[in-house]
């Protein structure tokens, strides 16, 4: 009972979700049907005969043909149809097979049965048809629901590594713990905020929580170094953005995480490095991660100095509008500052 209320419910779901030219093509088909039955019995019992390319053949013959055809209609019913298709030609069929049947056993019409045979086996046919339609069905469900579980198996891989490399470049800086992990969470707010599609919003995020990568190539003493960095250590720091754009430059299928950390530190006004891009000429999703990087810079205990009250934080960012950052997202991020009443967003 349980299937069969389970069959049902199905079937009227899949009719609500039938689209109006479905429908169409439905009803076209089901009279096709209606066409061709009445014309294979009238053929069938007729004694006319027609000319075609000079000879004379007898009407009966086309009899076959429309069945054929009729019983062709049938089987497109069932495979493109569902359970709608099936139910319409299990209701047909049996009708017709019961009509014939009585046919021949009430008022023994003998050249009935041919017919009532052919409406058994139709019967029948439908039957197994739809049987190994749904086999089919479930088939092809199961196969798209193991690689639906084999993406997201990949895809958690994927967030996996790259969270475990971020760890491993703030490890690196024993005053940055955690700041990748953060530069992508504010990040994804940014962009979220700034109405950005999903698959942007997690492009920002990926590339975000690599954008530091490069650091990898950088002395450990001069990334923890206490005090003021001499011209040639800011310089070797500088490199980083280059490092950090060959190392993930070999990740072919993600071009957007070398550009989140080649474009980082380039600054609004063109006065960034490593190539002095200014305004839109700055990738948009290196334009969001600098916001995010500056603020979690100024929010985190460094080597140098302590973390900044968050009024000065605010002060900072709305002096960068323009000129270090895009007026945008800097925007958006002092939204999210003034939001932040506790000043839960810092180290």
């Amino acid at each position: 009972m349980k299937r069969v209320r389970s069959f049902f419910g199905s079937l009227v779901a899949e009719v609500k979700a039938m689209r109006p030219l479905t429908w169409v093509m439905f009803l076209i088909t089901l009279a096709l049907y209606f066409v061709t039955v009445p014309y294979t019995t009238h053929f069938a019992h007729s004694r006319e005969m027609v000319v075609v390319l000079n000879g004379r053949i007898p009407l009966s013959a086309f009899a076959g043909v429309l069945s054929s055809i009729s019983n062709i209609v049938l089987i497109f019913l069932v495979v493109f149809f569902g359970k709608l298709g099936f139910c319409t030609c299990m209701a047909i069929t049996v009708i017709r097979f019961f009509r014939l049947a009585q046919g021949i056993f009430i008022r023994h019409n003998i050249p009935s049965l041919p017919g009532t045979f052919i409406a058994l086996t139709s019967i029948i046919a439908v039957i197994l048809i739809y049987r190994k339609n749904q086999s089919l069905d479930r088939m092809q469900d199961e196969k798209l629901a193991l690689m639906k579980a084999e993406q997201e198996h990949l895809s958690q891989l994927f967030t996996e590594t790259a969270r475990a490399l971020a760890t491993a470049i703030d490890a690196k800086d024993r005053y940055t713990h955690g700041h990748s992990n953060r530069v992508a969470d504010y990040s994804k707010e940014i962009a979220r905020r700034a109405g950005k599609s999903e698959r942007e919003i997690q492009e920002v995020y990926f590339a975000a929580l690599l954008h530091d990568v490069g650091k990898i190539g950088v002395s450990g003493t001069i990334i923890n170094k206490k005090g003021k960095l001499t011209p040639d250590e800011f310089a070797e720091i500088k490199k980083h953005t280059v490092w950090g754009w060959e190392i993930l430059s070999n990740i072919t299928r993600s071009p957007y995480l070398n550009i989140g950390a080649h474009y980082h530190h380039e600054k609004y006004d063109g006065h960034g490095y490593p190539e002095g891009l200014c305004g839109d000429d700055i990738p948009d999703l290196a334009r969001i991660i600098s916001v995010a990087d500056a603020y979690d810079a100024m929010t985190s205990n460094r080597s140098y100095r302590y973390t900044m009250a968050q009024q000065d934080v605010r002060r900072e960012i709305e002096k960068g509008l323009g000129t270090q950052f895009d007026p945008l997202y800097a925007k958006i991020m002092l939204e999210m500052i003034d939001e932040d009443k506790e000043y839960k967003m810092k180290e």
